[in-house]
């Protein structure tokens, strides 16, 4: 493994979370300066930001269907799952998609880097608000995957999304992911905690929904991006 290309990715995405005033990743959408967004880092000031927290504990309740764990979703967990499962995990990064004006819309991650390979997942992709910028959340992606493939350096970025969720799919494929494999899940409830669990050749009951893997390598985003990501 390069050590050096290791630190690179962490360092970056270190400097990131630590971002004072955050540092705005900016994307166009459809080309046209009338419709901007931006990605901004989300960091360790949002920790202690009540309206960061507000929107990410709304945002994970109104989703819960997309995520492989359904369960009461609160403020204090919330901001617990921000610091443990986010800003101190090396190899996570999730940003805010906002609007010109500064309103947070939706947010957008990468995860699970594997530094051999070069590859990462993309993760956590929310519309927070809708009706606020038409195709925000496709540019929001093609920003995350320009910051992947170029500035981190990646050669292959992947994803997970639900077999019943046809328009997280659609929008995967008008970004040029392709599906790979399908994983058969089963539900499980405990309580009022519902997750989902992959299967394995044991099990023989009906399935009701799949994990569908999807890939994009950089060498087919470089080959359909548009020039000014690409270049």
């Amino acid at each position: 493994m390069d050590a050096a290309y290791q630190e690179h990715v962490l360092s970056t995405i270190r400097d990131l979370k630590r971002a004072a005033p955050p540092s705005e990743i900016c994307f166009a959408i459809s080309g046209h300066d009338l419709c901007r967004a931006n990605l901004e880092p989300v960091t360790w000031r949002d920790v202690d930001d009540a309206e960061s927290i507000r929107l990410l504990a709304e945002w994970r309740e109104a989703a819960q269907n997309s995520f492989p764990a359904i369960f009461p979703v609160s403020l204090e967990g919330t901001r617990r799952w921000l610091i443990k499962q986010v800003l101190e995990l090396p190899d996570r990064m999730l940003f805010w998609v906002t609007s010109p004006q500064g309103q947070k819309i939706g947010h957008a991650g990468i995860y699970r880097v594997d530094f051999a390979e070069r590859s990462l997942e993309l993760d956590n992709v929310v519309r927070g608000v809708p009706g606020v910028i038409r195709g925000a959340m496709h540019s929001a992606v093609q920003a995350v995957l320009n910051w992947s493939f170029t500035t981190l350096g990646m050669q292959d970025v992947f994803l997970r999304v639900f077999s019943d969720n046809p328009r997280a799919i659609l929008l995967y494929e008008h970004c040029r992911f392709r599906e790979t494999m399908r994983m058969p899940l089963r539900r499980e409830q405990e309580g009022n905690v519902v997750r989902w669990h992959e299967v394995d050749g044991n099990y023989r009951k009906p399935v009701e929904r799949y994990f569908v893997t999807m890939h994009l390598s950089k060498t087919a985003w470089q080959r359909e991006a548009p020039d000014e990501l690409a270049a």
